[in-house]
């Protein structure tokens, strides 16, 4: 069977969130990050009506998580899935949510189609 450009892409995808993931020590970072952005899913589902402190204070942490490239990317990743697990992104509270939250990062995914990959 012919792979897809799609199953080529996903498998692309994990090689390189695992190699991410392994750069980034022994900790569970994906893990962490997902834990951290979990008080921001409902606002930035449309769920919340206002950004509340806690998701503040876990964006931060996430800012503190990921201190390299690498980990920024890893990071992206897992919490774009987190996401679109939730199942819908409303892309200008994403966008807003570093301002919202007086928290500078550039790496959270304001779309369903961010691509972590091109963070610099």
């Amino acid at each position: 069977m012919m792979p897809t450009r799609y199953s080529t892409a996903v498998v692309a995808l994990v090689i390189s969130v695992a190699a991410g993931l392994a750069a980034a020590g022994s900790s569970d970072l994906c893990g962490l990050a997902k834990t951290a952005f979990s008080d921001c899913t409902a606002y930035v589902a449309g769920g919340e009506p206002a950004v509340s402190p806690r998701c503040c204070k876990g964006l931060g942490d996430i800012r503190e998580l990921a201190t390299t490239v690498t980990k920024q990317k890893v990071v992206c990743t897992c919490i774009l899935a987190e996401m679109l697990a939730a199942g819908r992104i409303n892309s200008g509270r994403a966008a807003r949510l570093p301002a919202a939250c007086h928290v500078r990062v550039r790496f959270i995914p304001t779309s369903p189609s961010f691509d972590c990959f091109r963070i610099r």
